[in-house]
């Protein structure tokens, strides 16, 4: 639970921490060594604290100087007088000199500088998994103690020691000539460092002995004429050649490299920047420097905007927009906590450090933070609000569905450039013509409107929260495994499993890895030729469960009815049909009903021979129990870091988002993009679905049934492609290296065992069992034919898989290459039970239509809130019709609808 210990973590140490682990994968991905990332680590935090040690270095020999010369009359004064009157003597005398005692904490300051930092790498490094078994000189293991020898049955570790024995050379250099209280502070804190760090891991060790090197170097530099120039040279020198290697002998991560080239080339440009800084300060900034409490009022009010944007707002809005799906998780009921969490920790990144490093510097570089902080702060609002970009449907990790929607165009960018320079323009115009009060105004209505909305969203939060608390009892987890659906061996049975993104051209080539499988698909047909009418559910799932009268298309010409009311008559339409030819009808997770990202199956309430519950997620504890299964993901830790990572990518410009969304893992050593979590939520329930299964209805069952395993990607253990903590070999396949391919392998041999338990039951031949899904998927390759000029598709997006097995049916698995669509379904569930099926909420008869083909839209809004409330947000060019062989070109064209 969140405590004092939490928040302070969030708000001092936090940022930090980023810094730190940011720098450790970067150096990681581009070197693929961890030695070199632990160094690399101390390279750049040296240099980051590199201006604080200069000002702390300035502020301690002001301290120094000022003792000094107070001290012979304070000598004479304490050898004179005693008691109360020493003192009263001693302060008249300070307060004449402008001096207080409690200034002496400014000798202190440089090793003040190195507590945050260092409870920084201690929490990071010391609890790095991917150093443990990783060896370095004579260190066997840096997630370890380095335990370099032995004595008397005692481990002695060795780096500790050489860490100590360096830092102590780094302050005898440093506190040469000083007095004898300098130099008991440096030894006692060598000595402080070694207990604290003796059995320590040695990776942690090792950054801090790099510390002490460089500490060691930053001393001999200060004694040299002209340090910073001589720093200079050196540093480009070295950048130079660092930048040649990574662009002609390193083979590692390419974007990650092009990041490293970036951050060293700012080193050549150092003087040139420094020179544009005060040719801005000269220029326009005097005013702003001759008014420091408004400068300071600017610089306060425009940190505290970026952390309530960036904190509270942006989270805040995307966790309204679906409250259920950051609620009950793990320890957490509410989504409050994870709210609470980004906000303190953007604290941490915009005001604590910022307030920090604004009040040691002097008015000169204040002066240059306050339009620094005026300019970040109004175009992050410019980048949240007018650059809002596509961000699909997000899960609750924040993970993108499809990288490729963070690509930001030329035109974007040039006018993103246009905005920032417009911004930089209208600051610079105001601070040089006196207008403070007018930026502090308009940071003041920014703050209160970010206040304003954030509550708003707040309260949308606590609404959804408890609406969901109200109707989640039927998707509780369980603990224990009993049969929830039921099957016939008399009546006839009718299974339509709906697996969401389930892939029509993983088929075959999954059927040809395992030989078994076409035996326990006896008698399906395969339709490789089928579309779906969107890539995403709320496009794909009504015409899949309702027919041509909920296609997109369709959704909209009836333009007086609400989404939501055609989206849940979708849903209902064959449990309503069924129910009414005498079918028991069971539905389970139908998607998006009601609207509601966790469905609300309470639309199936007041309708007698259906029930309808929830089962993804209700499986899972009592799977990782039975599959002893210990690497559990916890998904509250993801949350809690990816949401201010998920601010970051809001506020940064669209230029910037693909590097920060590093694929998901948002610069992250852990995977943060996994989503092994969601995955288990559903595969638990394929998995255990031959025991939820019973075979003694006495009248006809249907199984209207809804998985989202195919949809959760994730990487498996081969041969059976089973969840697993570190999965090996990925196989050999043309589409092992891919994680879909492995969630498709899994669901197709999970749900052949399913068959073989319905086989062995004697429900098998009286049983219809259609599989189909909403919408393909984006992994394109798949599909023969030349790539479509549409923009913005490829087939295998809307390419759904539809397995048929009807009544009866037996053989090898068949393939038809008749046009099909998902909206099909329907009526081949029907097909011989009800005869010209009438839809009980428009009256109409379910009719085929498609012989023109089938019109699919190509948007790309996966979400019911991003959409108006009758029709579907739809540009006219986001139509095509699609028609005959999807294999041939000519058969898509774009047209305007």
């Amino acid at each position: 639970m969140l405590n004092v210990l939490n928040f302070f973590n969030f708000l001092v140490i936090y940022p930090i921490t980023q810094i730190i682990e940011i720098t450790y994968v970067l150096i990681y991905k581009v070197f693929d060594n961890h030695v070199l990332a632990v160094l690399g680590v101390s390279v750049a935090v040296t240099f980051l604290c590199l201006p604080l040690y200069v000002v702390a270095e300035k502020w301690q020999e002001t301290e120094r100087k000022k003792v000094r010369s107070l001290k012979p009359v304070v000598d004479v004064i304490k050898a004179v007088f005693s008691g109360d009157e020493q003192y009263m003597i001693l302060s008249t005398y300070y307060r004449q000199n402008n001096y207080h005692p409690i200034y002496a904490l400014r000798s202190s300051f440089g090793i003040l500088i190195q507590i945050p930092f260092f409870l920084a790498a201690y929490t990071y490094l010391s609890r790095l998994e991917t150093l443990k078994g990783v060896s370095f000189l004579f260190i066997r293991d840096l997630g370890s103690p380095d335990a370099f020898t032995a004595l008397g049955g005692l481990s002695v570790n060795i780096l500790p020691i050489l860490m100590t024995a360096i830092n102590c050379a780094a302050g005898a250099v440093y506190t040469k000539g000083l007095g004898a209280r300098d130099k008991l502070q440096v030894y006692g804190m060598a000595a402080v460092f070694l207990l604290v760090l003796y059995n320590s891991p040695a990776g942690l060790v090792l950054y801090w002995t790099m510390n002490n090197i460089f500490s060691l170097a930053k001393n001999i530099f200060y004694r040299l004429k002209h340090p910073l120039r001589v720093l200079y040279v050196i540093l480009s020198l070295a950048a130079l050649v660092f930048i040649c290697y990574l662009l002609f002998g390193n083979t590692g991560a390419f974007k990650k490299r092009l990041v490293l080239i970036g951050a060293l080339s700012v080193i050549f440009f150092a003087p040139l920047l420094a020179a544009g800084g005060k040719a801005v300060y000269r220029c326009f900034l005097l005013p702003l420097f001759a008014a420091p409490r408004q400068r300071g009022a600017v610089f306060a009010l425009c940190c505290l905007s970026l952390a309530l944007l960036a904190g509270l707002f942006i989270p805040s809005s995307l966790i309204a927009s679906s409250p259920q799906e950051f609620s009950f998780i793990d320890q957490y009921a509410t989504p409050f906590p994870f709210i609470v969490s980004s906000l303190f920790q953007a604290l941490g990144f915009f005001c604590f450090w910022p307030l920090c490093i604004y009040f040691l510097f002097n008015g000169k570089i204040k002066t240059i933070l306050a339009l620094l902080s005026a300019l970040a702060s109004f175009y992050a609002l410019v980048n949240t609000v007018v650059f809002q970009g596509d961000w699909g449907s997000l899960s609750n990790t924040f993970v993108l569905p499809n990288n490729g929607m963070l690509r930001a165009g030329t035109i974007v960018v040039l006018l993103n450039l246009l905005c920032f320079a417009g911004l930089a323009a209208v600051f610079l115009f105001l601070f040089r013509k006196n207008k403070l009060s007018a930026v502090s105004s308009g940071c003041a209505v920014f703050l209160l409107t970010l206040v304003l909305f954030s509550g708003y969203n707040l309260i949308r939060i606590y609404s959804g929260f408890r609406d969901f608390e109200n109707t989640r009892g039927n998707s509780a987890e369980i603990r224990s495994i009993e049969p929830v659906f039921s099957l016939s061996r008399e009546k006839k049975n009718l299974v339509v499993f709906m697996i969401d993104g389930a892939v029509n051209g993983y088929v075959e080539p999954i059927f040809a890895e395992h030989p078994f499988l076409p035996e326990q698909f006896d008698g399906f047909t395969l339709y490789p030729n089928t579309v779906s009418f969107g890539s995403h559910t709320i496009f794909g799932a009504p015409p899949l469960w309702g027919g041509y009268e909920y296609t997109p298309a369709e959704m909209n010409r009836r333009d007086t009815v609400p989404l939501v009311s055609k989206h849940n008559e979708a849903l209902l339409l064959l449990p309503r049909i069924l129910s009414g030819a005498g079918f028991r009808v069971t539905v389970t997770d139908p998607s998006w009903a009601n609207y509601s990202y966790i469905a609300d199956t309470t639309i199936y309430r007041d309708y007698d021979g259906v029930e309808a519950f929830n089962t993804i997620k209700r499986y899972s504890n009592i799977w990782y129990e039975k599959n002893h299964f210990g690497g559990r993901k916890i998904i509250a830790p993801k949350i809690t870091r990816n949401a201010i990572w998920f601010s970051f990518l809001k506020i940064a410009p669209p230029s910037a988002r693909q590097i920060l969304y590093d694929d998901g893992w948002y610069w992250g050593t852990d995977d943060m993009g996994s989503t092994l979590s969601d995955f288990i939520n559903n595969y638990a329930v394929l998995d255990f679905l031959p025991e939820l299964t019973r075979y003694d209805s006495p009248e006809p069952r249907a199984l209207l049934l809804t998985n989202e395993l195919t949809h959760e990607s994730a990487f498996l253990e081969i041969p059976g492609y089973v969840p697993a903590e570190e999965p090996g070999d990925k196989g050999g396949g043309p589409y092992s290296a891919n994680a879909s391919y492995h969630s498709n392998s899994a669901f197709l041999l999970r749900f052949g065992e399913w068959l073989d338990a319905l086989r062995e039951n004697g429900v098998y031949d009286n049983t219809r069992i259609i599989i189909v899904s909403d919408h393909g998927s984006g992994v394109g390759g798949l599909l023969a034919g030349a790539p479509l000029a549409i923009p913005e598709t490829n087939r295998e997006r809307v390419n759904p898989i539809l397995l048929v097995k009807d009544f009866n049916a037996h053989g090898e698995l068949s393939l038809n290459g008749s046009f099909m669509t998902n909206a099909d379904v329907p009526l081949l569930a029907l097909k011989g039970i009800v005869e010209k099926p009438v839809n009980p909420f428009t009256g109409k008869i379910l009719a085929e239509s498609k012989s023109g083909g089938a019109l699919i839209t190509i948007n790309h809004i996966p979400m019911a809130y991003q959409h108006d409330k009758y029709v579907f947000k739809i540009k006219k060019d986001q139509w095509v019709l699609v028609r005959d062989n999807i294999l041939e070109e000519n058969n898509w064209r774009q047209i305007e609808q």
